[in-house]
C-alpha cells in the first residue's frame, strides 16, 4: 500500500514539473492572455532595424532611413513598390528581421499579382494590410484560408499549403497613393493587428522617441522639402540618443531619402549623416 502511494506521489510530482516546463508551444498564452512569442517578435521588429521615418506630404510619400555605409554595396530602397496601375501605387516599408520582411514582401507581392489576374486591378491599402495581418497569424492557426476570391497566396505551385512555424519578427507599413494624390497608410504589427489610417510612423530603433518628435513636427500643410528636413533631424536625434553612431560623428553612416508619388515614381538620394538636406536628386 505504501509503495502504491509513493508511485502516485511521484506521478503527481512529474506532472507538476512538466506543466511548469520552460518549453512552451508557440500558441501558449500567459496568465494575462498574451502570447510571449508574439511579444518577442514585436520586440525584434523594433530593435533589429535602423531608424526609419515614414510620412506624407500632399501627394508624396517620404521615407527617411539611417544607413550604415558598406563599401561596394548599394542597399535596396527601404520603400518597396509591390503594385502599380494607372490609378494607384502600393508600397510597403518593413522593419525587423530582413529575412522575415523579405518573406512577407514576396507573399504579399504574389497576392497583389493574383488580385490583378482575377480583377484586372491591384488591391487597395486596406486589403493589402489585412492580407499581411492574416499571414502574420498563420502560425497561430487562426486563419487557414487567406483567399477572398483569388488564388490562396499560402499555396505553393504544387498546391501544398506553406507553413509558418513561428511569429514573424517584422513590422510592415503599407502605403498607397492614388491618382488624385491621396496617401493612405496602415501599420501591421507582428500580432496581425492592423492600424487605422495614419499620417506617419517611425519604425526601428528609437521608435518611441521618434514618434513623439514626428507628432510635434508634422502638420497638415507641411511641404515635401520641409518634411524631409524634419525627418532627417529626427533620424539624427534618434541616432544620438540610441548611441548608434558612436564617436566617429556619423562618418560611417548616411541618410537615405526616398520620395514616392504617382507623377515622378521613386526618387532616391543619399546624403552624409551630417549634411544638410536639399532637394533630392534621382539616382
Amino acid at each position: 500500500m505504501g509503495f502504491l502511494v509513493l508511485i502516485i506521489v511521484a506521478l503527481i510530482t512529474l506532472q507538476i514539473v512538466f506543466s511548469e516546463s520552460i518549453y512552451k508551444t508557440l500558441t501558449d498564452l500567459d496568465k494575462y492572455g498574451s502570447c510571449p512569442q508574439i511579444n518577442n517578435a514585436q520586440m525584434v521588429s523594433d530593435l533589429h532595424s535602423m531608424p526609419t521615418i515614414v510620412s506624407a506630404s500632399g501627394s508624396s510619400l517620404v521615407v527617411v532611413t539611417l544607413e550604415k555605409k558598406l563599401p561596394g554595396i548599394l542597399p535596396r530602397p527601404k520603400c518597396q513598390i509591390i503594385g502599380k496601375s494607372d490609378d494607384q501605387i502600393i508600397a510597403i516599408i518593413a522593419s525587423g528581421l530582413s529575412g522575415d520582411a523579405s518573406f512577407l514582401t514576396k507573399i504579399i507581392r504574389k497576392d497583389v499579382m493574383n488580385v490583378w489576374e482575377r480583377y484586372d486591378s491591384i488591391p487597395n491599402c486596406m486589403r493589402v494590410a489585412h492580407t499581411a495581418g492574416r499571414i502574420m497569424l498563420t502560425f497561430m492557426k487562426y486563419d487557414d484560408d487567406l483567399s477572398d476570391g483569388v488564388r490562396d497566396v499560402m499555396l505553393d505551385d504544387s498546391g501544398e499549403r506553406l507553413s509558418i512555424g513561428r511569429p514573424l519578427g517584422a513590422k510592415l507599413l503599407v502605403a498607397s497613393i492614388n491618382a488624385s494624390g491621396h496617401v493612405n497608410m496602415r501599420l501591421v504589427e507582428p500580432s496581425g493587428v492592423v492600424s487605422n489610417e495614419i499620417v506617419g510612423r517611425v519604425l526601428g530603433r528609437g521608435f518611441k522617441k521618434g514618434n513623439q518628435l514626428l507628432r510635434t513636427k508634422w502638420r497638415q500643410d507641411i511641404d515635401t522639402v520641409e518634411l524631409i528636413r524634419a525627418c532627417t533631424d529626427i533620424v539624427r536625434e534618434i541616432a544620438a540618443s540610441e548611441y548608434i553612431i558612436g564617436d566617429n560623428k556619423g562618418s560611417d553612416y548616411c541618410i537615405a531619402i526616398e520620395v514616392l508619388d504617382c507623377q515622378n515614381g521613386m526618387i532616391v538620394q543619399r546624403i552624409p549623416f551630417s549634411q544638410e538636406v536639399g532637394e533630392p536628386n534621382q539616382e
